[in-house]
């Protein structure tokens, strides 16, 4: 099934979904009169997503559809959201999209309207999500009304596992430093709408000034709002965590910076991974940084016992002793190893890095497009003087 990939600032892949789409001609149906008809019993994530489609069409139309759990008795147009699992009960006659036996895969979603229904959905709760998405960018919204382009039927799932940003709340970020927790709302929102299932997050201590004076809340506050906001649309929370203590050996220096991570840990509602570079910051040697990861594990789990750290070589030394000792060490699979992720200064390239890792290792991309020079994506023959001061 066809798809397109972009490169997403700072994490992987955010995949927006061009699936499959067999037109068929006729009037443009007119949905200003819906209703959404939902199963009666729904999971956290299907609730918040029939949310976001009424809000979102109600910032454009000003009109507040209603929600019924039973198919209407007069003609009235419906738009049917849940799994499919749950539509084949209330709308059956609609679900003839699907053949029998067709695989729709994890995260995918139907979308089909017909006459006056429209039907999205999801193989699971972050497919109907994403089939909202495809659903309000499908409509044709203005004050007052709701019509639909020519009949479309479309089935489509993701071909990444990961499709994410990372969101940093820092003074170094040119807009999120001056951000309200509403803005990130809005725009973790809209990210989830375009197919992104993974946000990831930074500490308050990085390689940058501890605060901005354009700042909305204090970093770690930010940081817990984030995760929370998160965890509201069903997406992973990723948690970029360089290290950037001076010692990573000496029981007191190591105490320091576990107390520090557990008190992070411990405020955030949801942490599904830990990334932690090998350097750009942080510069430790891949024994030591491997035995340190397996003590922030212990502490990680305390909390989020799933929750899984994956690691990059990111500027390591320009040595073969480093690098073969850090694809030594992802080999041996740790019991809280997640996978690696191919960044920026990785010196490896990424076809030999899947051939050196054990095939069942998964491999993250992390483009960074958020610089703009001396960089992995540099801007092209730009104007001297906004390259030196943007």
């Amino acid at each position: 099934m066809p798809s397109r990939s972009y490169h997403i600032s700072g994490m992987s892949l955010l995949i927006l979904l061009f699936p499959f789409v067999l037109p068929v001609s006729g009037a443009s149906p007119d949905f200003t009169n819906s209703v959404i008809v939902a199963p009666p019993k729904l999971e956290k994530l299907e609730q918040k997503a029939i949310t976001v489609l009424r809000e979102e069409i109600r910032k454009r139309t000003g009109l507040q559809l209603s929600i019924l759990t039973e198919w209407p008795k007069n003609q009235q147009s419906v738009i049917a959201v849940g799994q499919t699992g749950q539509m084949k009960i209330l709308a059956d006659q609609h679900l003839d999209i699907l053949e029998d036996g067709q695989a729709l895969g994890k995260e995918g979603f139907v979308l089909s309207i017909k006459e006056n229904v429209i039907l999205a959905a999801g193989n699971d709760p972050r497919g109907i999500l994403y089939g909202i998405g495809k659903l309000l960018r499908t409509l044709r919204m203005k004050p007052g009304s709701i019509t639909v382009p020519d009949n479309i039927n479309i089935i489509t799932y993701p071909r990444y596992p990961i499709r994410g940003h990372q969101l940093g709340y820092r003074p170094k970020t040119n807009a999120y430093d001056a951000w309200s927790p509403a803005q990130f709302d809005q725009y973790i929102r809209e990210l989830a709408l375009f197919g992104a299932n993974s946000i990831e997050i930074i500490p308050p201590r990085t390689d940058d000034e501890p605060t901005s004076p354009y700042m909305k809340l204090a970093p770690i506050e930010m940081l817990i709002k984030q995760s929370e906001i998160i965890d509201s649309y069903g997406m992973d929370v990723w948690i970029w965590y360089p290290n950037m203590g001076n010692d990573y050996t000496r029981p007191e220096s190591i105490r320091e910076e576990l107390h520090e991570r557990e008190d992070i840990f411990r405020k955030l509602k949801r942490i599904d991974v830990v990334f932690v570079p090998g350097g750009d910051p942080g510069d430790l040697h891949p024994d030591i940084l491997f035995t340190w990861l397996g003590k922030v594990a212990d502490v990680l789990n305390k909390y989020h016992p799933k929750a899984k750290i994956w690691v990059s070589p990111q500027a390591f030394r320009p040595t073969a002793e480093w690098l073969d000792t850090f694809y030594r060490n992802v080999n041996l699979r740790y019991p809280w190893f997640g996978g690696g992720v191919f960044g920026p200064w990785v010196k490896t390239p990424l076809p030999e890095i899947r051939k050196i890792v054990d095939p069942e290792i998964p491999i993250r991309r992390y483009p960074d497009i958020t610089h703009s020079i001396s960089c992995q994506y540099p801007v092209k023959d730009w104007d001297l003087a906004f390259a030196m001061t943007m």
